[in-house]
């Protein structure tokens, strides 16, 4: 019997045909390879039924593989997927090209980078979760819009130069307005344009000393379009503006507080020239703001070593028994809308004691009847007013002293010379002269205690 022919469509495994097994091998390749992706990843086939269904899939669609595959995929995550979805799927699907789009899920905001391909029979669907990403891309176009917000909006000039170059990159509302430029002319000009001619040579030094993050900070000279020069406090960092290295600049102008500083030391040096001619505390009292600046008798006699100090600060000073009088007496100037006055009072110097001032001001007032300045002068009385204690003290012991002459020894003396006038009467009448030699004895007591207390208070 010859042996029977074998039949071509069996393989060496009994039962098995060959393109069977391959279609074994090939499946198990692909799932092997499909469990290996990171990625979400699915597939559904021409009618959308979902074909493939791996497990990143589950976790980011928050949907289970038995819930799914086998299922229609639009009707199983129609709660989950934006419109979106089926636009994309259907414009790879029609045109046989692969599309990629970014969306995000509604129920559980996830963003998803979503690339969808013609694969077959069906479309194969990668997505992986961006939500990280996109969070930090929002947060860095946050900060940028906050940046922008604070750079825009500040009430100060602000730029952006290059280094190097010293070109305008980008520059704040305030700075056009402060400056007079347009905001294209300061994109076509360098900072040595808003510089003068003689401080180049300084910027340019102080240039190439910056260095990456170094802040610095200078008062330097700025002119404007119309040629005002103004006097700016500049405050600098270094930092990346695009590809270029430059410096973000804050420019905040102090000409008006230098000047009034200026023209507070001329002020002081006119105090301190009429101080030359006076002993008096020379003040001038802004009464809006409650700054008082002095001359240097506030040093020289008081002992403070400030030109300058607060209303709230002198009425610390004045003696807390003489206060309620100096206040009230001000009060009543300022309701009657009267100029001067003068009243004295104690005042504290530095080392804790007190002087005597005489203190007189004279008040202005603005249209609206608003006491808005005084100036005055303080003058230490402290030894007119010794003076006048002793003064008085010395009238008070002669009032006493007189009060003294005109009835303590005025009494006893009428009294003894009208004895006496007696005794000369009865002049050999010894009974009688006995009789008042007691009385005068009493009468020379008195006139001699008299005249003790007399010698007392002369004392």
């Amino acid at each position: 019997m010859t042996e029977p022919e074998k039949d071509q469509n069996t393989s060496d495994n009994v039962g098995t045909p060959k393109f069977e097994q391959q279609q074994v091998n090939y499946q198990q390749r692909k799932a092997e390879i499909l469990k290996s992706f990171t990625d979400a990843y699915l597939e559904l086939d021409l009618n959308s039924v979902v074909t493939y269904y791996n497990k990143e899939a589950e976790r980011i669609l928050s949907m289970p593989e038995t819930a799914v595959l086998g299922e229609n995929f639009w009707e199983v995550l129609a709660d989950v997927l934006p419109q979106r979805f089926a636009t994309e799927f259907r414009t790879a699907r029609d045109t046989h090209t692969t599309v990629t789009f970014e969306e995000i899920l509604i129920p559980n905001k996830t963003w998803l980078d979503v690339s969808v391909f013609p694969s077959g029979s069906g479309l194969s669907v990668y997505f992986k979760d961006i939500t990280e990403r996109k969070l930090a891309v929002e947060q860095l176009q946050a900060e940028r819009r906050k940046y922008n917000d604070l750079f825009n909006r500040s009430p100060l000039p602000q730029w952006v130069y290059e280094l190097g170059t010293f070109k305008f990159l980008d520059v704040n509302e305030a700075a056009i307005i402060h400056y007079g430029y347009s905001r294209a002319e300061f994109l076509s000009m360098t900072i040595k344009d808003i510089r003068r001619e003689v401080d180049i040579p300084i910027l340019t030094a102080i240039s190439n000393k910056l260095k990456a993050g170094r802040f610095s900070k200078s008062t330097v000279k700025h002119q404007k379009k119309n040629g005002e020069v103004i006097t700016v406090c500049v405050e600098g960092n270094s930092l990346s503006f695009g590809d270029k290295d430059a410096r973000l600049v804050m420019a905040i102008d102090r000409t008006i507080e230098i000047e009034s500083a200026e023209a507070l030391k001329e002020s002081v040096n006119r105090y301190n020239v009429v101080s030359k001619a006076t002993s008096d505390a020379i003040w001038d009292w802004n009464m809006l703001t409650g700054e008082i600046v002095w001359n240097q008798g506030i040093k020289s006699i008081f002992g403070y070593p400030q030109a300058s100090y607060t209303d709230k600060w002198w009425q610390k000073h004045v003696h807390p028994e003489d206060l309620d009088v100096v206040l009230t007496n001000y009060d009543s100037l300022r309701k009657n809308k009267k100029n001067r006055l003068k009243i004295e009072y104690r005042f504290q110097c530095a080392d804790g004691s007190y002087r005597f001032v005489l203190d007189r001001a004279f008040i202005t007032f603005n249209k609206e009847g608003i006491p808005v300045r005084g100036i005055g002068s303080m003058q230490d009385i402290s030894e007119q007013k010794k003076t006048l204690d002793i003064l008085e003290r010395q009238n008070e012991r002669l009032s006493q002293i007189a009060w003294i002459q005109s009835n303590k020894v005025k009494n006893p003396l009428v009294k003894m010379l009208g004895v006496i006038s007696l005794m000369s009467i009865s002049e050999g009448d010894l009974t009688s002269i006995n009789e008042m030699v007691p009385l005068l004895k009493q009468l020379t007591s008195e006139l001699d205690l008299a005249l003790k207390e007399i010698a007392e208070k002369s004392s």
